[in-house]
């Protein structure tokens, strides 16, 4: 289950940053989806953040949860 969790964290970790890249192509119109464009580049931020640390929390508890 938790390899479940840490492959869908990690998908949506790879679009968040993609999504958070200025050079790249805008998937879909990031204003109207997120609001204003600072309020879209702070929720962008707090979300990749927040995935981030799942993302090495569940590789932590993973990689534990395999040496026993």
């Amino acid at each position: 289950m938790l390899h479940i969790i840490w492959i869908l964290c990690s998908l949506s970790l790879i679009f968040f940053i993609i999504l958070h890249n200025p050079k790249s192509q805008n998937i879909g119109n990031q204003n109207q989806f997120f609001g204003t464009t600072r309020s879209a580049e702070e929720n962008i931020n707090k979300i990749t953040w927040t995935l981030v640390v799942i993302f090495f929390l569940l590789a932590i508890c993973l990689s534990t949860s395999n040496m026993e």
